[in-house]
């Protein structure tokens, strides 16, 4: 929906010009929102932005949308807004506590994409997926920590993860997590969106083992 507006130029002009669509979520809680413009400013290369404030009476914040013109018209279409408030990711309570670097280094690199930063995602997912991997096997073979913490993580993958479907998963993040790093892609047909999933797969599938293990230990098989 369209929406006319009187923008004001730094020396205090005033054009009306027309925003062609409205910020519709909001950077900063990232809700569904309904807004209108509060100020609206442009400059001499025709750039506009315009001030609106979050509808959501439990955000309440202001933030900056920024347009740009449509060839050939008077009105501006949506571009980007910000600044970004980053949400972080919600990892099962097991995970978090084995490898709370994981969480960390994993948050980071969703942030980095949020501020606009995707080179970066895939080698900070890669970095996460092996803090994963190494804090979950040392939990799993304790007395080996030391050697775990030097192998590299497609061996300790291979030699120390049993589960299928933990290192089925794994193995195919690291993968993708290596091609992030290098110079050439061997997985041409995938991207940064299946490495995110692979790394939540692996992180759901540790934390299925560690409940697994937990209800095992603690309910004894019932006697006669």
């Amino acid at each position: 929906m369209s929406t006319r507006v009187n923008a004001v130029s730094h020396l205090g002009e005033s054009v009306p010009l027309i925003l062609a669509n409205l910020p519709d979520v909001c950077p900063r809680c990232h809700r569904s929102i309904h807004v209108t413009p509060h100020l609206t400013s442009f400059d001499v290369n025709n750039r506009v932005q315009s001030v609106f404030r979050c509808s959501s009476q439990s955000c309440d914040e202001l933030f900056l949308a920024n347009y740009t013109r449509d060839p050939g018209t008077n009105q501006y279409r949506l571009q980007s807004t910000g600044p970004v408030k980053f949400e972080a990711s919600q990892f099962p309570e097991t995970v978090a506590e084995i490898s709370p670097n994981f969480v960390q280094i994993h948050d980071q690199a969703i942030g980095a994409e949020t501020h606009g930063f995707d080179q970066l995602v895939g080698v900070g997912l890669r970095k996460a997926l092996e803090f994963l991997i190494k804090d979950f096997v040392i939990q799993q073979h304790p007395s080996e920590s030391e050697l775990i913490k030097k192998t590299q993580l497609s061996s300790c993958i291979e030699k120390y993860v049993s589960d299928t479907n933990v290192k089925d998963c794994a193995k195919r993040a690291a993968w993708l997590g290596n091609d992030e790093t290098h110079y050439i892609r061997k997985w041409e047909d995938q991207d940064i969106q299946d490495l995110k999933l692979l790394v939540r797969l692996t992180s759901n599938w540790v934390d299925n083992v560690l409940l697994t293990q937990r209800y095992v230990k603690k309910m004894s098989p019932p006697t006669s």
